[in-house]
């Protein structure tokens, strides 16, 4: 029986009417526990960054804030969610539709993917595995990472079926297009694909002009937002927060694939010795048996290529970050995922059946464990609590200390942001954050949040000033500090010689600043 016989054989245990409920119900879960988490969680300091942006009065009001920097996605990603926000009400649902979908997208084309080379099983515990990585937590943010990943996906899919229609190379373009025009960092995956497919070249002996086009032509989006990369470089300067370190090549795998103890730096480097061994042992059995042409593979090399590359897509990160002097952060590097979630559906069809059923009963036994608390607060009718919790922190504190008249300053501009965005009517005004690009670098070694609120401050109703300016109008103000790596200004005033009184201690902290003569 040949290899595509036993794939078809295998594919049966399951049934395709029955692996299509399957899959539904997962999708139906993941949409709702995602959907709920959405609604539920607060918008952070990125996210509302994200707000600002969709809620410009038009298309070109974006572009003209993206080419003032601020914020650091392309223009399609804000489009995107403008529209979505208007076909949902919640804010909160609307503004991270995108993201769910993009989940769920991610999700399906893992299955589809894996199911042509492996039984449904393993299949199945090849896409529920992105649901036990930071994914799924960012399926419910109004950013792009989930939305990226589901355009790599798509884009995976085609390349896998480019030779069973022209159809596919074009869908190949749209998907890789589509991702770098949602985030910048999506152009890390080029080098996968194309050494995937120079192997199909170097293997098969087989020049597929359609893909080589296809990659081509997707990275045009880049030319065309160009500028604004150009502008954002220059704004932000060497003192962007975000910079890549040779240690975080050995951890960024143990966020990835929530492990710790460089497990899951070992688990990239067990997969890739596993993938060598068998490249290596199927090319010595053609060598034995004489053969000319090798026999049809489960996993053929190029999606083995693809895999590999995809799971240490760190390195090419790595490199491109410290060529360009960019910033890097691990959920820059998500499309690692990919590479783990197919390897592992790869894997675990070389188990036993029963050992396959309880690994998919345990990965989503531990997706629907993390969502338990979601899902208790939405049948108890407390769903919104969270967002009301943010509402009355900042209402609290706008209550004790606003009577003396004197402003009320919020250290971090990280916090500073959040608070003004929940603050219930009449408060935002009572609230200051201030902003000093130079003294953030002296005590904190990035000023890129103090850079970001004094462009937001164009766009949004916020009271951001310049250190130079509000200490020559305000000789007395309360200081509100939660500290964090951008609380620098605690330090500059103890710094300058002001006396800073402690008022009230806890996971907020309140001072009374008098300003030295």
């Amino acid at each position: 029986m040949g290899t595509t016989q036993l794939r078809l054989a295998a594919n049966t245990e399951f049934g395709i009417r029955r692996s299509s409920i399957i899959l539904l119900l997962i999708l139906l879960a993941a949409g709702l526990c995602s959907a709920l988490h959405a609604i539920s969680k607060p918008f952070w300091y990125d996210e509302i960054c994200t707000v600002i942006l969709c809620r410009l009065p038009s298309a070109s009001a974006v572009w003209k804030a993206l080419g003032n920097a601020a914020d650091s996605n392309p223009p399609f990603f804000y489009l995107i969610l403008r529209w979505t926000r208007h076909l949902v009400p919640d804010d909160h649902l609307g503004y991270r539709l995108p993201s769910i979908l993009g989940l769920l997208g991610t999700i399906s084309c893992i299955y589809v993917i894996l199911s042509r080379r492996v039984d449904q099983l393993s299949a199945f515990v090849g896409a529920t595995f992105v649901l036990c990585t930071p994914l799924a937590s960012f399926a419910y943010e109004a950013r792009p990472y989930a939305l990226m990943l589901g355009c790599i996906s798509v884009a995976t899919l085609a390349w896998q079926r480019a030779d069973d229609s022209k159809l596919y190379f074009l869908l190949l373009t749209l998907a890789l297009a589509a991702a770098v025009s949602v985030h910048y960092y999506a152009v890390l995956v080029w080098p996968a694909f194309v050494i995937g497919e120079a192997s199909v070249w170097v293997f098969k002996r087989r020049f597929r002009i359609g893909t080589w086009v296809a990659l081509v032509v997707s990275t045009l989006p880049l030319l065309f937002f160009a500028k604004l990369l150009f502008n954002l470089r220059q704004y932000y300067g060497q003192h962007f927060w975000a910079h890549i370190s040779v240690g975080q090549l050995f951890l960024v795998h143990d966020w990835l694939f929530n492990v710790g103890g460089y497990w899951g730096w070992t688990f990239a480097v067990g997969i890739t010795a596993i993938f060598l061994y068998l490249g290596i042992a199927e090319t010595e059995l053609l060598v034995w048996s004489g053969q000319r042409q090798p026999k049809e593979s489960v996993l053929p090399i190029e999606e083995q290529v693809l895999i590999l590359m995809l799971l240490w897509l760190p390195i090419i990160a790595f490199v491109a970050a410290t060529v360009s002097h960019g910033g890097m952060k691990d959920r820059y590097m998500l499309p690692t995922v990919l590479g783990g979630a197919l390897a592992v559906g790869y894997l675990t069809s070389k188990v036993p059946t029963l050992l396959r059923t309880l690994l998919l009963v345990l990965l989503l036994m531990t997706y629907g464990l993390s969502s338990v608390g979601v899902v208790k607060s939405a049948l108890q009718g407390s769903l919104l609590e969270p967002r009301a919790a943010a509402t009355s922190q900042v209402r609290d504190i706008v209550a004790e200390y606003s009577e003396s008249g004197l402003p009320i300053v919020i250290s971090s501009g990280f916090r500073y942001l959040p608070m003004a965005y929940y603050a219930p009517a009449g408060a935002t005004r009572k609230l200051y954050a201030v902003a000093d690009p130079r003294a953030a670098v002296t005590f904190t070694g990035t000023d890129t949040i103090d850079l970001a609120l004094l462009v937001h401050r164009r766009y949004f109703p916020l009271q951001v000033e310049e250190y130079g300016n509000f200490v020559s109008s305000h000789r007395e103000f309360f200081l509100v500090s939660e500290g964090g790596d951008f609380d620098w200004l605690p330090a500059r005033l103890s710094h300058d010689g002001h006396t800073v009184r402690l008022l009230s201690a806890g996971t907020t902290t309140v001072y009374k600043v008098t300003l030295s003569p």
